[in-house]
């Protein structure tokens, strides 16, 4: 066949098996089409749902927030009572009321000492033997020293403190000043006042990420959402484990911009329209401004409150699309509105007009192609 004819050929049927769809053709990420496809109706959409940005959407999610430790770790303040636990260390005074008994010495009838707790919850005391004292107030074990020394001491008193505790304790590690292990004061601590304890973070509050970890629970937030959102600055518990590092909020950008890929916010909070200015906006070139995504996972309530119609399928964290338009001047009023989250996915979809000009070039390949292997026939043919 000759080469003209083959070129025809592959003309024809590219124009008809690639241009319509555009899937064949090189891209950074889905077209409009794929994302919203026009004959399709949204709320039946499998993976995602799907969602115009307006000024009714911007004021129903700036009532929703997240709350990472308020809703996994809500737990009231620790009991203002002190309890031995195994591991604590314990300050232990015996008096006696006259001299002449079992602690009398030249300098009084009394003796100090400390005590570790032991695995097993007991503490050893002279001539008291083998006391009990895990899981008790330190009143109790006065008593029980007390009664185990009755009929061998004078009149014994005993008094007991906590000096080191293990058991009501927690541990932070990490990008403070005081990495270490604090007890839990009689009053209570939050997690501020814990890292306030460990001599603060070495971060800005906006680049600084706590995680908790409580048993075998674990979530994490930035700091500055604990200090703008009291619930989440939550009481610290019993060996609970506090991990500081540096991990900046960031979001991701793809498609149509001229700086893809992953951007700090670098402020405490930054609105849609921020974050379009520091993807370095639109390229004029290639991007469709009616097809600006941003991707995010978001509360069923919020997403039952934005779309009526959702049947609830996704459970508790819903896949969401929200889909702006830039064209529509008003839209960029809702962009500087709408503020975004750690790791939110923006994308910008090539214009249509962008996707012509790669299947030309395609076309003016397979051209040069067709043409070179054409002049090579003829020059065979001599």
């Amino acid at each position: 066949m000759p080469a003209r004819r083959v070129f025809g050929v592959a003309l024809i049927s590219a124009s008809i098996g690639v241009l319509p769809g555009c899937s064949t053709l090189p891209g950074t990420g889905p077209s409009t089409q794929e994302i919203a496809p026009p004959t399709v109706n949204r709320d039946s959409l499998k993976d995602y749902v799907l969602v115009d940005l307006s000024q009714p959407v911007v004021d129903v999610l700036s009532q929703y927030r997240v709350a990472p430790f308020a809703r996994r770790f809500a737990a009231p303040r620790p009991a203002p009572g002190q309890i031995v636990g195994a591991g604590d260390v314990l300050s232990i005074t015996v008096f006696e009321a006259g001299q002449g008994g079992l602690f009398s010495s030249d300098y009084g009838s009394r003796v100090a000492l400390e005590q570790r707790v032991d695995t097993d919850g007991t503490i050893s005391v002279p001539y008291a033997g083998r006391v009990k004292a895990a899981g008790e107030a330190p009143q109790v074990v006065e008593r029980r020293i007390v009664s185990a020394l009755e009929g061998r001491a004078i009149q014994p008193q005993a008094l007991v403190q906590i000096k080191e505790t293990v058991s009501r304790s927690f541990v932070v590690n990490g990008e403070v000043n005081r990495p270490g292990r604090y007890p839990i004061t009689a009053a209570g601590d939050r997690v501020l006042d814990v890292l306030a304890t460990a001599g603060g973070s070495k971060e800005e509050t906006f680049s600084t990420r706590i995680t908790l970890q409580r048993g075998s629970s674990q979530g994490s937030a930035i700091m500055k959402d604990l200090i703008d959102n009291q619930a989440d600055n939550v009481y610290v518990q019993p060996n609970d484990r506090i991990y500081v590092t540096r991990d900046p909020e960031i979001f991701l950008a793809f498609g149509a911009v001229p700086k893809p890929g992953p951007i700090d916010f670098g402020l405490e909070k930054i609105s849609l329209l921020e974050a379009v200015g520091k993807a370095g906006g639109l390229i004029d070139q290639r991007s469709d401004p009616g097809a600006f995504f941003l991707f995010r996972y978001e509360p069923a309530s919020a997403v039952q409150s934005i779309s009526p119609g959702y049947n609830g399928r996704f459970g508790e964290k819903v896949p969401v699309v929200y889909r702006v338009n830039l064209r529509d001047p008003q839209a960029y009023f809702y962009a500087r509105n709408f503020i975004m989250r750690d790791r939110d996915v923006l994308y910008v979809a090539n214009a249509q007009l962008s996707e012509l000009q790669k299947f030309l070039q395609i076309l003016a390949g397979a051209r040069d192609v067709a043409s070179t292997a054409y002049l090579a026939q003829r020059a065979s043919s001599y």
